[in-house]
C-alpha cells in the first residue's frame, strides 16, 4: 500500500525584521526624552525650591537675630570717645529719597549668651546689610574704627532700600532715634527691607 505524502509548512526562520528593530528603537528613545524631560523638570523643580525655602531661612534668621539683639538691649550708654557718651539706643536713616545712599544705622548695647555686654550695630547702605559686633568701648562706630575687638557679618547684600523707624512715647513713628525723646528705648523699632527681585519685606519689633 504506498505510504501517503505529509506536506511539511514551511515556518520562516527565528528573528526580527528590519522593520521591527527601528520600531522598537523608535519607541525606546521616545521613552526615553520623556523620562529624561520628567527628570529634569523633576531636578529643576527641586533645585528652585531648595533656593526659595534657602532664601526664607536665611531671612527669618536675619529678623530673628535682630528682635533677640533689640529685647536683649540695656541701658547702658553707648560711648564713641573716651569722654563722650551717647544714648543706649540711636538709630535713624542715612538717605533720604531712595537714593543709592538711604539706608539706615541702629546701635545699641545688648547682653549676650555669657550675660556679658556687647555693642551692636546695624547699618544697612549701598545695597548692603551689616551687623557689628563688639567690645561696649568701641569707639569711632560712625567710620568703623574701634578701640577694641568687633565682628562684620554681610547679612544680606541684594538690597534696593532699606528704612529704619521708631515708635515714640506719642505713639507716632519717627525717622530718628533719640531725637527729641527722653533717652529711653522706643516702644517699638520698623524694619523695612526692599530686594532685589523678591519684594517690601517689613517686621516690627515691640521693644519690652
Amino acid at each position: 500500500m504506498p505510504r501517503a505524502s505529509r506536506t511539511e509548512t514551511a515556518f520562516p526562520e527565528g528573528g526580527f525584521t528590519l522593520l521591527e528593530i527601528l520600531v522598537a528603537l523608535a519607541i525606546f528613545a521616545l521613552v526615553s526624552v520623556i523620562a529624561y524631560s520628567g527628570l529634569d523638570s523633576v531636578a529643576s523643580t527641586k533645585s528652585a525650591l531648595d533656593k526659595e525655602i534657602r532664601f526664607w531661612r536665611e531671612l527669618g534668621l536675619i529678623f530673628d537675630r535682630m528682635e533677640t539683639d533689640f529685647l536683649q538691649s540695656v541701658p547702658h550708654p553707648l560711648r564713641d570717645a573716651p569722654e563722650v557718651l551717647a544714648p543706649p539706643l540711636r538709630g535713624g536713616n542715612l538717605g533720604r529719597g531712595g537714593g543709592e545712599n538711604s539706608g539706615f544705622l541702629i546701635e545699641l548695647i545688648r547682653q549676650d549668651e555669657n550675660r556679658a555686654q556687647v555693642r551692636v550695630r546695624y547699618l544697612c547702605e549701598r545695597g548692603r546689610l551689616t551687623l557689628r559686633v563688639g567690645a561696649v568701648n568701641l569707639f569711632g562706630a560712625a567710620d568703623g574704627a574701634s578701640a577694641e575687638w568687633a565682628v562684620d557679618t554681610l547679612l544680606l547684600q541684594t538690597v534696593e532700600r532699606c528704612e529704619a523707624a521708631f515708635l515714640g512715647a506719642a505713639n507716632a513713628w519717627l525717622a530718628e532715634w533719640p531725637g527729641n525723646q527722653a533717652l529711653a528705648r522706643p516702644q517699638a523699632i520698623r524694619v523695612r527691607l526692599a530686594l532685589t527681585g523678591r519684594g517690601v519685606f517689613e517686621r516690627v519689633f515691640h521693644m519690652p
